[in-house]
């Protein structure tokens, strides 16, 4: 403040110095751009940023000796500790907002999270009471011409549980039948025949189970183009 440093050298007095009508109209401004000129006046209110000269060293108060309310349009601080919190608008926790009362709930955004939470939590207490798991239908389809080496499901189904994926097959004619397996503990895909490289005979049912762990991907190919019905279960671990 060059303003300010100027003044108060003006004010400095030596020995014998004679005290003139202009020291006191300086000491006069000096005084009042101390009180009503600084970040903050003598009243309590605000006029600037209050900046600290060092980062994360300065407090607002002591854990005995807190401030009662703070109002504020935004927060960005690494840490803050209360008792109480009363907002009118947002709050994010990790980047995700948090409901508050009254707020307008959309199941839609979060059926298909607690439908697999639901269902992984009904699977844990049956198997935590010795009831034998109930097989997940993962995808099916019904009479349906699967073109060669082509996937049969458009986009590959997805492992709910650790356990095994058992599959129901048959077609209209002797084929062979292959599945498509990405485990999600690497970045590979696998495409290996079924049925130890057997062909399956025409219109004879076919089950065949492959061990999985949760978020294994799977999909299924035949050859040669055959019509088949296909379902796929999940079946978890007892």
């Amino acid at each position: 403040m060059p303003y300010l440093d100027e003044l108060r050298e003006s004010l400095r007095l030596e020995a014998g110095d004679v005290i003139l009508e202009d020291w006191y109209i300086d000491l006069v401004t000096y005084l009042e751009a101390i009180e009503k000129g600084g970040a903050v006046d003598y009243v309590g209110y605000i006029h600037s940023n209050i900046i600290p000269d060092k980062d994360a060293l300065y407090n607002i108060g002591l854990q005995d000796r807190r401030m009662k309310n703070i109002y504020s349009v935004s927060v960005n601080a690494d840490n803050v500790n209360a008792s109480v919190g009363n907002f009118t608008t947002n709050v994010y926790v990790q980047g995700k907002r948090v409901l508050k009362d009254e707020d307008p709930i959309h199941l839609a955004s979060f059926y298909d999270y607690a439908k697999s939470q639901i269902v992984q939590a009904i699977t844990d207490a049956l198997l935590n009471l010795g009831i034998p798991p109930t097989p997940h239908l993962l995808g099916y389809k019904i009479n349906y011409l699967a073109p060669e080496m082509a996937d049969i499901f458009d986009s590959n189904l997805i492992a709910l549980f650790d356990g095994k994926v058992r599959i129901k097959i048959v077609g209209d004619r002797d084929f062979y039948a292959y599945m498509k397996f990405k485990p999600n503990v690497a970045p590979v895909e696998i495409l290996a025949w079924l049925n130890d490289g057997r062909p399956i005979n025409a219109y004879t049912w076919k089950e065949l189970d492959f061990t999985v762990n949760k978020n294994d991907e799977i999909n299924v190919k035949v050859a040669p183009s055959t019509r088949i019905t296909i379902l796929i279960y999940n079946i978890p671990e007892a």
